[in-house]
């Protein structure tokens, strides 16, 4: 039986690229339980290695030839300033970017000379301090805007828009993909339980976290050995079983060139080596016991309680027995099945300065408010530009609003974070605030070169 979801713009790839998946040769993964906490006196895990041909095969078909096919006419993607009420822009591709969050060749993708299509890179490639990051998830991305712009474009051209399942944006660059993914497969079969589709809303994690983890997703509730997930983002393109089936060697590569990615360096001025090896010291009392001790290129991921961490509680308790086994019942997650944790992942560290904002869904703009959660703000706006990172709170620049808009323009509408919306809480991981200002100022100089 042919396995097609409908390409009317609109499974997208927040259907699987929002999945991270990676391979370990040789992990012995038995179910962690709720809390369990790394000893920092010796390394269990190694980074996982990467094979550099196939890696190399990998960076092609992601970054080059592509892996999804097409979207919508490419005529389409060029004409959606009829839709904006400001006229045709003087440098179109600068306009696009400015409202999606992506544009051409970050995202949107010419295929078969006439067509356009979108890929990872509209969610998964970010920038700082004006340097664009491969693998760094986007917080500027709207794909739920994009894809409202261009259903309104097909009316004003006469044709009538497909049916389709809406994004769900929370924010600009928060999107439950998984949720989508979830009502989509609701088109193939019936559950043997009812399901639900609404997950909550994450942030995309860094590809180069990968090659440190022994859990995929923000629950944990994959196998970091799985491959299949990425795949599918296939699924939105109409692709059948057999076609999907016939991809896999070519994911296989992806999967190798994410594991050979690295973190990015500092790009601001060094932080002084004295409060880096202060800030060492708090980071071993403080943050290894969850997320791994520094003296460990990679350590095993930790499931930690959600009445301990006490984060947005939204995707740890959605993603239930129910949810896992009717996704257990497909051929995506047939060689390692998923688990049901009802707990989150602590992620690791390597890299942490430039994944802003935090928490799993992107709730808190710097590391500052992370340490100090009566700093967080409650409702705010990402600033954009070139000059959006704060080196000194570590993060995003922002401004903190009193109140979300009643009624803000469309355009703008995941412009403003409001944390008091279902899936969009910045409560919890309040470990920070018992340490002293001292010790979180020497932290944030550590965790800006680890």
């Amino acid at each position: 039986m042919r396995c097609r979801v409908t390409r009317a713009l609109f499974g997208l790839v927040v259907l699987g690229c929002a999945c991270e998946s990676a391979p370990a040769a040789s992990l012995d993964l038995k179910p962690a339980p709720v809390g369990v906490r790394v000893e920092a006196a010796r390394c269990e895990s190694a980074v996982l290695g990467f094979d550099p041909a196939r890696a190399e095969r990998g960076r092609v078909a992601l970054l080059e030839t592509g892996l999804t096919g097409p979207l919508v006419p490419m005529l389409a993607m060029q004409s959606l300033w009829a839709v904006w009420g400001t006229g045709m822009p003087a440098d179109y591709w600068v306009a696009f970017r400015a409202r999606y969050g992506f544009g051409l060749g970050e995202g949107v993708r010419a295929v078969n000379g006439n067509q356009a299509t979108l890929d990872c890179l509209a969610c998964h490639q970010g920038t700082v301090n004006g340097q664009s990051l491969v693998g760094l998830g986007n917080p500027r991305s709207d794909l739920t805007l994009l894809q409202e712009d261009l259903a309104q474009l097909a009316t004003m051209a006469g044709f009538t828009p497909p049916g389709y399942a809406r994004l769900r944006t929370g924010a600009r660059g928060v999107n439950d993909a998984m949720g989508l993914g979830l009502e989509l497969s609701l088109n193939y079969g019936t559950p043997p339980t009812p399901i639900r589709t609404e997950l909550g809303f994450q942030d995309p994690p860094a590809w180069w976290g990968l090659k440190r983890k022994s859990r995929m997703f923000t629950d944990g509730s994959g196998d970091i050995r799985a491959h299949r997930s990425m795949m599918a983002t296939l699924l939105a393109f109409g692709v059948t079983q057999a076609e999907l089936e016939a991809r896999e060697e070519t994911f296989k590569d992806v999967r190798e060139y994410l594991l050979s990615l690295s973190p990015p360096a500092w790009p601001f001025a060094a932080p002084a080596a004295e409060a880096v090896t202060r800030g060492r010291a708090v980071f071993e009392a403080t943050c290894a016991r969850c997320h791994g001790t520094s003296r460990c290129d990679a350590n095993p991921s930790t499931l930690v309680a959600l009445t301990e961490v006490g984060t947005d509680p939204v995707r740890a308790s959605a993603y239930g027995p129910d949810e896992v086994a009717w996704v257990n019942l497909g051929w995506l997650a047939r060689d390692y099945p998923e688990t049901s944790t009802g707990a989150y992942v602590a992620p690791p560290l390597r890299g942490v300065w430039a994944t802003a904002p935090y928490f799993h869904n992107g709730s808190v703009p710097t590391l500052a408010a992370v340490l100090e959660s009566s700093t967080r703000p409650k409702v705010f706006e990402l600033e954009a530009g070139a000059d959006d990172y704060d080196a000194v709170a570590v993060g995003r620049k922002y401004a903190s609003l009193a109140a979300a808009p009643s009624s803000p323009p469309r355009a703008e509408r995941s412009h403003v974070y409001d944390t008091t919306r279902p899936g969009l809480s910045n409560a919890g991981h309040t470990f920070g605030d018992g340490l002293s200002a001292a010790d979180r100022a020497d932290l944030l100089e550590f965790l800006k070169q680890y």
